[in-house]
This record gives structure tokens, C-alpha cells and sequence, in this order.
């Protein structure tokens, strides 16, 4: 769902979470708020610049007490990585469940992915900036991710073709799909959407955009015949 912009409220403070970091709350909601920190601690700089000394001062927090829910930086980076991941899949599932057709899926699956990309900006460059890929144990948790999504990619193509075909296709959606958005990304002015920070995708381009490339895909994949 996108979001809104409330009047005399910036948009840091529309993710800003409702509680402050010094209150008492269970383990679960603390984890989550410390990951919500993380992320853009991570997201500003690199996972190896970045310190849990850095993490707890955002967060308000002692270092102990990031230790108590996470072994290591790297156990925190990483489950950073799979839930952001899990956030994507998710949004795009939901999504195309809802379509009553195969158009409909291709339209609703892109928005839903430009939808992710504009609200969740620290998540998506985590995701598909260069960070994670420099580091091996990263690289593979976020081709992990890719091929979740090739996937649920896959089992939407409806065309009557070999599976590992309907695959390779999927991945090349999936890449479509990124090359456009971090195209687009790009040319957002810097003073207008500051970097990392969430944008609205209903008041920006992006609907168009997510547009145009549905109707690239849903071109070529409505022609797709089997051949012997």
C-alpha cells in the first residue's frame, strides 16, 4: 500500500517507529526495531564500515544489548538480508495472488515491485546495491533471494514451454525489472527525494514506468510458443 504524505510531517518521520528505542518492549519487537536502525546504518555506508557502536547510538541503545539478540554483526547483516528479501517476496506473492489474469499478474507483480523499491529504498539497496555482493557468504544469500523470486516468477508464466526455459525467462524479468528501477532511481533528484529515503510511489513516475515495463514483458511473454 503506498504511502501517504501527512502535512507538517517529513517523510523520515513517516518510518521513524512509534515507539522510542529507550522503551521497554518484548524481544521480538526489539530485534525489529534494531533492524529497522541497522538497515539504515547499513544502508548509508557498508556492512564493513559500519559498526555496532554506530548501530547502537542510532538506535539508542547500549552495545550489549544488540549482542543480546544477535551473536555478531555478520548474524545481524545477514538476517537483515533474508527478512528484507522475505519483506520483497511477500509484497510480490500478495500481489499476484489477487490477479484474475495472466496480464493482470505481470502488471500487479511490477508494481509491486516499484512499490518496494520507492518505500522501502534502504531495503532495496541492501538488496541490490553492491554491498552484499562483495562478500561471498552475502552474495549467495541475496542469489538466494533472486531465485525465490525467479520462482514465484516462474510458476505465473503460464506458456507451454520446458521448465528450466520458464526459469531462465523468469530471471530475465527479474532483471528487467531491476535495471529499470535503479535506472530510474538515478535520475530522482537528490534534493527533492534525498538518497535512501522513502518516496511515495503514487505522487513520483514510478507507476508509469512500472507501466511501460509491463508492458515490455507482457509482450514478449504473451508470444512465447514452444519449439521442438
Amino acid at each position: 500500500m503506498a504511502t501517504k504524505l501527512v502535512t507538517g510531517q517529513s517523510k523520515q518521520a513517516r518510518k521513524r517507529p512509534a515507539v522510542s528505542p529507550q522503551s521497554r518492549l518484548p524481544a521480538p519487537e526489539r530485534r525489529k526495531l534494531l533492524m529497522h536502525y541497522a538497515l539504515q546504518c547499513f544502508s548509508r555506508s557498508s556492512y564493513h564500515t559500519t559498526s555496532m557502536d554506530e548501530i547502537g547510538a542510532a538506535a539508542g541503545v547500549t552495545k550489549p544489548v544488540i549482542y543480546r539478540h544477535f551473536s555478531s554483526k555478520r548474524q545481524l547483516y545477514s538476517d537483515l538480508i533474508r527478512d528484507t528479501g522475505d519483506e520483497l517476496c511477500l509484497s510480490i506473492r500478495s500481489a499476484t495472488d489477487r490477479a484474475e489474469s495472466l496480464q493482470q499478474r505481470v502488471e500487479l507483480g511490477f508494481e509491486a515491485y516499484f512499490r518496494f523499491a520507492c518505500e522501502s529504498r534502504a531495503g532495496y539497496e541492501l538488496l541490490f546495491g553492491s554491498g552484499p555482493r562483495r562478500d561471498p557468504e552475502f552474495r549467495d544469500a541475496v542469489i538466494n533471494i533472486e531465485n525465490e523470486i525467479a520462482d514465484l516468477v516462474a510458476s505465473k508464466i503460464e506458456a507451454d514451454i520446458d521448465e528450466t526455459h520458464r526459469r531462465f525467462l523468469a530471471l530475465g524479468v527479474i532483471s528487467l525489472a531491476e535495471g529499470t528501477v535503479r535506472r530510474w532511481l538515478a535520475t530522482l533528484d537528490p534534493l527533492e527525494h534525498p538518497p535512501l529515503e522513502p518516496i511515495s510511489y503514487d505522487e513520483t513516475d514510478a507507476g508509469i514506468w512500472a507501466k511501460r515495463v509491463t508492458e515490455l514483458a507482457w509482450a514478449g511473454l504473451r508470444g512465447i510458443r514452444r519449439t521442438e
